[in-house]
């Protein structure tokens, strides 16, 4: 008889791989690297399922990059979306473990996590989380979802205190943090900082390129509240302090922005949106500051890997998870939500404070290679699923 382990009623054979559903409507282009990681696991077997079709002008990623994808289309009445292979993997005798997208709005999620574990299957859920504190039948409605994993894999640690709160378990709580493409932001430093690289240097962008010089890259929406940003531009311009911006990125209120600041006459550059990382991360590493005055989200990872601090709002409670990333004083600051003049005080305060610019890099570099990468949640999300299925 082959040897095996137990979970609920299932016996798993300890011989083989473990596999795992790992199941999202859409797979952003972001995910592609923490993906590759996941598919080097020589212990687990991942099938990704995915539509394989963009969203809300969200392309998905190339289903030629995952070792196992599965076409797996759903459909949106309103804003509750069905997938019916979310369903059928819970159903099917193949996997050993489910992970799915937790988004209460899912759902096929609700049913396919309730039969899988009426069926023995551990399941995982990957999500934000808990992202401010709740109360009411909001918050019961929430912890009755996430009840239904064996295990939440939140992206902050933050996330995990309010979970511990609101009641939920600390043991089915798990972090795996959040990441771009690390490897290949390692590349472009390397290229920059030996020469072989030096095509876009922002500073040429201005007038006077001896000011210092603040980056954002986003998608310019009314989100970002990059008005405070040119707000906060002009008391620094009444200070004396002048300063170039360098928005890299399109949208809706970059025409309303290109107003403002021509009407309050400061030095900023509309780069337009830039998908070549050789260019963007030039860009970033050349620059003083990231400013991201809305949440800061996946923007963190992006200027940290290149070395340069960020500030944003210090309001946690309306922020991404990633914001737990920057270190106040060390890789960035925060300044206090919707106040322009705390925003140019942040702004003044770093780049008056005499911070040594090799040692802010260094740092910025090492939260992301200690914590914020895809090896660490590839490893983190691996010994979850061998806890949940014995083999951990």
């Amino acid at each position: 008889m082959a040897s095996g382990v137990v979970w609920g009623n299932r016996v798993i054979d300890a011989n083989r791989p473990v596999r795992v559903a790992v199941v999202y409507h859409i797979w952003p282009h972001y995910r592609a690297a923490v993906v590759a990681a996941m598919d080097r696991s020589t212990l687990i077997e991942y099938d990704f399922f995915g539509s394989g079709e963009a969203l809300n002008g969200i392309e998905h990623m190339d289903p030629g990059l995952f070792r196992r994808f599965v076409k797996a289309p759903f459909r949106l009445l309103r804003r509750v979306m069905w997938q019916p292979k979310a369903v059928e993997a819970a159903l099917s005798k193949k996997y050993d473990a489910l992970i799915y997208l937790a988004d209460m709005n899912f759902a096929s999620t609700w049913v396919a996590a309730s039969i899988a574990r009426l069926r023995g299957k551990p399941v995982l859920f990957w999500a934000h989380g808990w992202l401010k504190p709740e109360s009411g039948a909001k918050a019961g409605v929430r912890n009755t979802y996430f009840g239904l994993a064996d295990c939440m894999l939140l992206y902050a640690e933050r996330g995990k205190r309010l979970g511990v709160a609101s009641g939920y378990s600390a043991d089915k709580i798990t972090v795996v943090y959040n990441s771009l493409d690390v490897d290949k932001a390692d590349a472009v430093v390397a290229r920059i900082e030996s020469g072989l690289l030096d095509t876009d240097r922002p500073q040429s962008l201005f007038a006077d390129p001896t000011r210092p010089l603040v980056i954002c890259t986003a998608r310019i929406t009314r989100l970002c509240r990059f008005d405070l940003l040119l707000q906060a531009a002009a008391l620094l311009k009444e200070r004396g302090i002048a300063i170039n911006i360098l928005l890299v990125g399109d949208g809706p209120e970059r025409p309303t922005l290109e107003r403002i600041s021509a009407e309050l006459d400061l030095s900023v550059h509309f780069y337009g949106a830039c998908y070549d990382e050789d260019v963007t991360g030039q860009l970033i590493y050349h620059s003083d500051l990231t400013v991201s005055p809305g949440k800061i989200g996946l923007t963190a990872m992006h200027t940290l890997m290149y070395g340069t601090p960020a500030i944003t709002h210090d309001d946690l409670n309306e922020q991404m998870p990633e914001v737990e990333a920057l270190t106040p004083d060390v890789t960035g600051k925060l300044f206090r939500r919707d106040d322009p003049t705390s925003l140019g005080d942040a702004i003044s305060g770093w780049l008056s404070g005499g911070h040594d610019r090799a040692i802010v890099r260094s740092a910025c570099r090492a939260a992301v290679h200690d914590r914020w990468n895809p090896y660490v949640q590839a490893t983190i999300i691996e010994r979850a699923v061998l806890k949940l299925t014995s083999r951990g």
